[in-house]
């Protein structure tokens, strides 16, 4: 079977590396799959299989607008894609070049997040000149995304689809779609890692290992903000260690301001602590992984660090992490939410954010309803509870909002009393790690859970399955908006 990964590009985290372990886990699942990557820039690093590059197929300059631009009016993401055949060429002369005789299935990755405005049209073309296609969902713009909502093309039809966790699988069939051919196929794990199972931060800062480590590129939905929180709760002596910075300019604002705040602050966080050092070197050097992530597809800073000894304190995400409790993956250092008065934020600031991306979302996922709008507006009218009562939590809040308390801690010994009391997890979150044989039991579950070669099994007979062409039904965009917007799922620092 001959199977093309196609993806906007293979640059370093995210989609690559899951599309990296896909090759990988076929070529050790013992079936013959010839695997070829095609993408519109050449990768980044060493790569598991042939790659192959189609020219257009990289990010375009209105494949995605800012909320700022969505709720001012001025988006060029709702105007009908120009130029799909001409992808569409780039493309077969690509898979031409992969493979000579044909290719069996186009295995396309994130499609429906509006990366480059033509890629939904040139895989219509596509389907129509006969190839079969595999639609990889990893993340929605349904979730509270309107940047990145292609509110002109209609999503894939007649073909199989898969999603990485349960709850985008469940939502994608109640949309429309088929359920024999909406696959949940959550991310393999790697195991060629080493395991060293962390002994608590007191022994382990004799040696060296003195960072909570936060693997992470450092954008919105990763909620930093609260990670900067975190970091006024770690044992004295100890540092918070964020990987990466952004690549998507959007976010060096944001980033350049934590990074500013944390300095006038004294805070114990190192940024950018993944240039020049590899991720192994600094799981070698940490005592424990920090995630306050509010929105993930797989939930990749969960495991990992599971893999190599590591406990995880954070953030949980109910639905990720109802998906690892079905494989006897138990986290017992997370929470959910982070209380703070509501007294203590500026009610107007608040009102103007919230209002500013409701807007947004009202302009980008209006035209799904049609002359049915007023489902919508019932919606977004709910969205305003996320703020409503005495408490709220503080990741919910946009990152302005979470500067100012953040400043008002550490300003105020009284109120940053009345946080810890409101949060009593807090002075817990670090605890010594589990024992030498529990650390040891998790890393097996997840790596029995989430193993490369079932894995490589599992996409194979997804293959079979797609290659039929046998897929039936068709994404009503209007209920898979519904099934998104609920106000527990709204975050200010992720919209």
């Amino acid at each position: 079977m001959k199977v093309a990964l196609l993806h906007y590009h293979l640059r370093r985290g995210g989609v690559s590396s899951v599309m990296i372990r896909q090759a990988l886990s076929l070529a050790s699942a013992e079936k013959k799959v010839e695997t070829a990557f095609v993408v519109g820039a050449p990768p980044e690093g060493e790569i598991p299989a042939p790659c192959f590059v189609a020219p257009g197929l990289d990010y375009d300059d209105f494949g995605s607008a800012s909320a700022g631009q969505l709720a001012a009016g001025r988006s060029d993401a709702g105007r009908p894609a120009a130029g799909a055949e001409t992808l569409a060429k780039s493309i077969e002369a690509a898979l031409a070049r992969a493979f000579p005789g044909g290719c069996d299935v186009i295995h396309v990755h994130n499609p429906l997040i509006r990366k480059n405005a033509r890629l939904l049209g040139a895989l219509r073309l596509l389907q129509e000149r006969g190839y079969a296609l595999l639609v990889q969902v990893h993340d929605l713009a349904e979730d509270f995304r309107p940047e990145v909502y292609d509110g002109t093309s209609p999503y894939p039809e007649g073909c199989d689809y898969a999603a990485i966790n349960g709850r985008d699988r469940d939502r994608l069939v109640a949309s429309g779609l088929h359920p024999d051919h909406v696959h949940l196929l959550p991310n393999p794990v790697a195991y060629h890692v080493g395991f060293d199972p962390r002994k608590g931060y007191s022994i382990e800062a004799s040696r060296s290992r003195r960072s909570a480590l936060y693997p992470v590129r450092a954008i919105g939905r990763k909620n930093i903000g609260e990670a900067l929180l975190l970091s006024l709760f770690l044992p004295k002596g100890a540092d918070l260690s964020i990987t990466l910075p952004p690549t998507n300019p959007r976010d060096d604002r944001a980033h350049g301001a934590w990074k500013e705040l944390s300095v006038s602050l004294r805070l114990p966080v190192r940024f950018e602590a993944g240039i020049g050092r590899s991720l192994a070197e600094l799981y070698d050097a940490s005592f424990c992984a920090v995630t306050t992530s509010v929105k993930e597809g797989f939930g990749y800073t969960y495991l990992d660090p599971l893999v190599r000894g590591l406990p995880v304190a954070g953030r949980e995400i109910p639905h990720i992490v109802a998906d690892f409790a079905e494989k006897g993956l138990l986290f017992d250092n997370l929470y959910r939410r982070i209380e703070i008065p509501r007294s203590a934020i500026s009610a107007g600031a608040l009102r103007s954010e919230s209002a500013k991306r409701i807007t947004a979302f009202r302009r980008a996922y209006a035209p799904a309803f049609g002359k049915e709008v007023g489902r919508l507006e019932t919606l977004l009218e709910e969205l305003h509870g996320r703020f409503e009562g005495d408490l709220v939590d503080f990741g919910a809040l946009d990152t302005c909002l979470q500067a100012s308390l953040l400043r008002s801690m550490g300003a105020d010994d009284g109120f940053a009393s009345e946080i810890e009391t409101l949060n009593p997890f807090l002075e817990k979150l670090f605890r010594d790690a589990p024992d030498a044989a529990e650390a040891k039991s998790r890393r097996e579950a997840v790596l029995t859970g989430y193993s490369e070669e079932d894995y490589g099994l599992r996409l194979f007979e997804v293959y079979r399955t797609a290659a039929d062409r046998r897929a039936s039904g068709t994404i009503d965009k209007a209920r898979l908006i519904e099934s998104y917007l609920e106000p527990s799922s709204f975050f200010l620092c992720a919209s």
